[in-house]
């Protein structure tokens, strides 16, 4: 009975070291802090409600898939967590939103996107879902080529548009048909042998950027 007082009046009983594991984007420190822990919980406590704290993070942090709490030693809490995919951003009100692959765009915003995502823009509330669904179905490797995604709604058409490649050029498209004629890109790229425009909006084909088209893409 004694040791049982005596652990309870310990430093041992309480709250030690919160660890982090399986973030990526996330900040460790933001995922502490989403547990509401302090130092003055007791563990016994912890471990009764280590469910409804893991569920706390996730319910916090629309980044994480998912969160467990285990422990080690005495007081040593670890959070194991997994997180959404990075999809994109969308730029809105002079700031970058990221976009999560289950299609959530995060309230915070940042002025510096990760350069290996590509950037929506010009799309409304209904549209960005579905470019979204169609960029899933682009092969990998275009995916990671692509650094812009606009709305151009060109010559006409309010289904057109416009995507900035990271190796230079520009594709003009319908975004009720890129999905199946993305995959022709590769192919038209290794043929030409200056930058220019790949529209496959209408047929497949490659075209020389204008004076002007090349200034906006520099």
């Amino acid at each position: 009975m004694l040791g049982v007082f005596g652990y309870f009046a310990s430093p041992l009983s309480k709250v030690g070291l919160v660890s982090v594991q399986g973030v990526r984007t996330v900040p460790d420190q933001q995922v502490i802090n989403a547990t509401k822990l302090s130092d003055d919980d007791l563990m016994l406590s912890v471990i009764l409600h280590k469910k409804a704290i893991a569920q706390r993070v996730q319910d916090s942090l629309p980044e994480i898939k998912q969160a467990s709490l285990t422990f080690t030693g005495l007081n040593h809490i670890v959070i194991k967590t997994s997180e959404y995919e990075t999809i994109g951003y969308v730029y809105q009100k002079h700031t970058y939103h990221k976009i999560l692959i289950t299609g959530k765009v995060l309230k915070n915003g940042t002025q510096t996107p990760v350069d290996t995502y590509p950037v929506f823009s010009g799309f409304t509330a209904k549209e960005l879902p579905q470019m979204i669904s169609l960029l899933q179905q682009f092969p990998k490797a275009i995916q990671r080529d692509i650094s812009e995604i606009d709305a151009s709604r060109g010559d006409a058409n309010p289904y057109q548009i416009s995507m900035n490649m990271n190796d230079g050029y520009r594709v003009i498209a319908d975004s009720r048909t890129i999905a199946n004629k993305i995959k022709y890109y590769p192919a038209i790229v290794s043929q030409v042998k200056k930058k220019g425009v790949i529209d496959l909006e209408v047929g497949a084909f490659w075209r020389a950027y204008s004076s002007a088209e090349k200034s906006s893409n520099d």
